[in-house]
């Protein structure tokens, strides 16, 4: 009789704590109560909304993040998502514009709330008490001036429903998190954002399950280029193991220089008669935004060298080593710059503004056999702004002493409108987080690739390997061979396509 009234107990204590089925999940950080909300599988409890940081308004804008602090006794009601960072429209366009492109209805498409007060992190963890569970942090794209944390490819429930914990993080965006004043700390304010939740994390995360000794980043297209530079960060030392490296590389072949980003900011603050910083700070978001715009219009805001989150170029960091101890997967998708053909090819102009007469000549003899200019082109931006810089990661992390792993993602949907775009920029992400939208061509094809996919990034962010029993193996990246995994249909092992473009062009 006592050990039944003792197991009823411990049952009862459990659902007080993490939920009963017909109750919010709930938990304390310290002496904070967080209250959060199930999924609609009811196998995962979400807990969105969370803060991280003190938010970045008034007297905050153009600050370094301050961390929240706990306060007692306080409840915070973590069931719905917080606005994301103050921007223009550009990412909703995108979304609609491709959702239109392939037959669906682009008013379906949910815009959310912006604002300055946006430093909210979004945890996904399967239901019940568990503990020890991998986590992986989610750094969104969105060229640094768009995006958000909870776009409709990067939720995060079908992965914590595999035994992980899968965090999505914001950062500040635009000139809100890339502002050179010179009463500015750091221009690199979007990076001390993404710093400052990987430390919350490491803190709080073991509240909720998870291992903060096994952390993996998972960024794409900017989200990649922020992992570039957290790698080669001293203040995220420790702070993750392992990282996921999707579709990015501008930050290598076109850096932004500190003395055009001091430049840009002189020029923004005289648009206002008082260019005190003080007064900045008093100026509407919406002013900012449309100020910036027109300054900053053919800008592409990137992380600079301040001495202080960054103290060099970003490939001499590399080359020299001193970069984090991680393990790393990288790579691209096949047609990466399809998405933005405006119907203008000219090999020969962009041949010769990018690269030497000579390099020009043996580049258009190697992709002579390719009839199609579009395709020509897509390889060879492709090449420079995505595979190079990843061949480089690869084997500067090799050279470090760590694993790392290349793949080049082709998947083309089986369907006319498709063919269009190819394996376009970002078209991996519902590959890796299983959210395929309802307008997207999907078939057996696509959920067996899926599957792979989230097979071969899940075991490599529980065991620092992505080849398990399931899978083709993936071999290991060796320099010299260029070692890779082509996703498709099929998937297979061979040296990257591509890599021979990278050696003619001599990158790095």
């Amino acid at each position: 009789m006592l050990h039944n009234f003792s197991r009823i107990f411990i049952i009862l204590l459990s659902f007080a704590v993490y939920g009963s089925p017909d109750s919010n999940p709930t938990l304390f950080i310290e002496e904070t109560k967080l209250v959060g909300s199930f999924h609609e599988n009811g196998e995962v409890e979400m807990f969105l909304g969370l803060p991280f940081a003190r938010p970045p308004t008034g007297e905050m804008r153009w600050k370094k993040p301050y961390p929240w602090m706990p306060i007692p006794e306080e409840e915070i009601y973590a069931n719905k998502f917080k606005p994301a960072c103050f921007q223009n429209q550009r990412i909703v366009l995108w979304y609609k514009r491709l959702i239109q492109d392939f037959g669906g209805d682009p008013n379906t498409f949910a815009v959310p709330d912006f604002s300055e007060d946006c430093l909210y992190l979004n945890l996904w963890r399967p239901k019940g008490k568990k503990n020890n569970l991998p986590v992986i942090v989610y750094i969104h794209g969105g060229s640094n001036k768009a995006g958000w944390a909870y776009e409709p490819n990067y939720l995060g429930h079908n992965i914590a429903n595999k035994d992980f914990i899968l965090i999505s993080i914001p950062y500040r965006l635009g000139v809100f998190g890339f502002f050179s004043h010179p009463e500015v700390e750091s221009p690199n304010l979007a990076l001390f954002d993404q710093i400052l939740a990987l430390k919350w994390i490491s803190k709080y995360v073991s509240s909720f399950g998870g291992d903060p000794s096994n952390v993996t980043l998972i960024g794409e297209s900017a989200g990649a280029g922020g992992i570039s530079h957290l790698i080669a960060s001293p203040l995220s030392e420790g702070l993750f193991q392992r990282a996921v490296h999707q579709s990015g590389g501008s930050s290598f072949t076109y850096p932004t220089s500190a003395s055009e980003v001091k430049n840009l900011a002189n020029e923004f603050s005289k648009s206002f008669l008082d260019s005190s910083i003080k007064n900045l700070r008093t100026v509407s978001a919406k002013e900012v935004l449309k100020i910036s715009e027109k300054i900053y219009a053919n800008h592409y805001f990137n992380y600079v060298n301040d001495n202080l989150s960054l103290n060099e170029h970003l490939s001499e960091s590399y080359k020299e080593g001193k970069i984090q101890s991680v393990d790393l997967i990288i790579g691209s998708n096949n047609d990466e710059w399809s998405l933005y053909f405006d119907g203008n090819v000219d090999i020969e102009l962009w041949l010769d503004q990018e690269t030497s007469q000579e390099k020009k000549v043996k580049l258009l003899t190697l992709l002579e056999d390719i009839d199609n200019p579009v395709r020509k082109m897509d390889l060879l931006i492709t090449a420079k702004n995505f595979v190079c810089p990843s061949l480089f990661m690869a084997k500067s992390l090799k050279n470090k002493g760590k694993k790392t792993w290349v793949y080049q993602f082709n998947r083309v949907r089986d369907d006319e409108l498709a063919k269009k775009y190819g394996a376009f920029h970002g078209a991996e992400l519902p590959y890796v987080f299983d959210t395929h939208d309802d307008w997207l061509p999907t078939n057996d094809t696509d959920k067996e690739l899926t599957e792979v996919i989230q097979s071969y990034w899940l075991s490599f962010a529980r065991t620092g390997n992505p080849n398990n029993a399931n899978n083709v193996i993936w071999p290991e990246y060796i320099s010299g061979d260029d070692s890779s995994i082509v996703l498709d249909s099929e998937v297979f092992s061979r040296s990257h396509e591509s890599s021979e473009i990278c050696k003619i062009m001599g990158l790095f």
